[in-house]
């Protein structure tokens, strides 16, 4: 029997905000770049998550790209 995960494109847009979000908010955290105040760099990973998603082409390469980061960590966890 097959499932039926077509309702997962719902929420794509979510999880792309939050993939984006998450990325560039650890970097900024571990790099120190913009100082160690969190505010910031919360607020910067916000903005630049806003305006990844906010263009087309970037949406979509994100949507195709997270799948592929799931079954890495996937396969990483299971090995």
């Amino acid at each position: 029997m097959a499932i039926d995960i077509s309702g997962i494109f719902f929420f794509m847009p979510i999880i792309s905000f939050l993939f984006v979000f998450l990325i560039v908010w650890s970097i900024l955290v571990k790099s120190s770049i913009l100082g160690d105040v969190p505010w910031v760099n919360l607020f910067v990973g916000l903005i630049m998550a806003t305006i990844f998603i906010s263009f087309s082409s970037l949406d979509l390469y994100v949507r195709t790209v997270v799948p592929w980061f799931v079954v890495l960590f996937i396969c990483l966890f299971l090995v």
